[in-house]
């Protein structure tokens, strides 16, 4: 069972997966991996770039069911494989990666080995207002890695 919690400003995720924590990792750090996960269920991925090192770039953009566009995007500070991934994180305005970015967050990911299995935590913030909205869209996406782990197994 999942367990999120929300304080002030700051959301905290733990999911346990049945797959390696390397399997885990692989499914943040490739592209192809990546993108098939990432976003809740109702949004279509139409951009996505990953780097995954310090000082990589990312984003991901699209359109959420409605025709509301998005594009977020942000740095890797740290990728430790397969334990750990930090980076920034920051929607820019009018789903339009030309125009400027709003707030940036930051995304930190723990990866611990339980045998076969992982235990995925993950803390995003501090928000100064959406943080529920990211706790539907990070259990939605969350969603979609348990699906994909299991698919590609």
């Amino acid at each position: 069972m999942p367990d999120a919690s929300l304080d002030t400003n700051t959301l905290r995720i733990t999911r346990i997966f049945d797959a390696t924590r390397e399997r885990v990792f692989d499914a943040w750090a490739k592209q192809g991996h990546f993108v098939q996960w990432m976003c809740p269920p109702g949004v279509e991925v139409t951009v996505c770039e990953i780097d995954v090192r310090p000082g990589g770039a990312w984003r991901v953009g699209g359109r959420h069911s409605g025709d509301r566009v998005f594009a977020t995007s942000g740095k890797y500070v740290e990728a430790k494989r397969p334990e750990r991934l930090v980076f920034t994180w920051a929607h820019h305005a009018d789903g339009d990666f030309a125009k400027q970015r709003g707030h940036e967050t930051v995304v930190r990911i723990e990866l611990r080995a339980l045998g076969d299995r992982t235990e995925l935590t993950l803390v995003h913030g501090a928000f100064t207002d959406g943080y529920a909205e990211h706790n539907r869209g990070w259990t939605g996406s969350f969603d979609k890695l348990e699906t994909f782990l299991r698919r590609t197994a």
